[in-house]
């Protein structure tokens, strides 16, 4: 699974009761730019998805996830995804979760980060 560096507002926030200044990922969209973070529910690696990409135009998460493993824990990622930052897995027992919709899509604050890229599995070429 090849990583992809997506360019990523930083905020601190209360993401559940008792927890504050977690850090949150929330990827910038601009005009080119259509990047959304989905999480492995099992073990909280973050994953990013390109909209953009032709070949996840008309598919669900779990469909471009399809049979792909998590590199971190090693399940089926169609079974243990969930948007981010709507859940965020702090811990083995405790989700956690934050509502970006307030948040304004500027580039000041923001840093590129790397995150594993899933992508629709490859069909056969027949």
């Amino acid at each position: 699974m090849k990583k992809k560096k997506i360019r990523c507002l930083i905020k601190y926030e209360n993401v559940a009761i008792g927890i504050y200044n977690y850090k949150v990922f929330l990827p910038l969209k601009s005009g080119w730019s259509n990047n959304s973070l989905v999480t492995c529910t099992n073990c909280g690696e973050l994953f990013v998805i390109d909209w953009e990409n032709p070949e996840t135009e008309n598919l669900s998460i779990k469909q471009i996830a399809g049979s792909t493993l998590c590199p971190t824990c090693n399940v089926i990622l169609s079974r243990y995804l969930a948007t981010y930052p709507a859940t965020i897995r702090i811990s083995e027992d405790q989700f956690g979760s934050f509502n970006d919709e307030a948040i304004s899509n500027q580039d000041e604050g923001s840093e590129i980060v790397e995150f594993y890229e899933i992508r629709p599995p490859q069909k056969d070429l027949k």
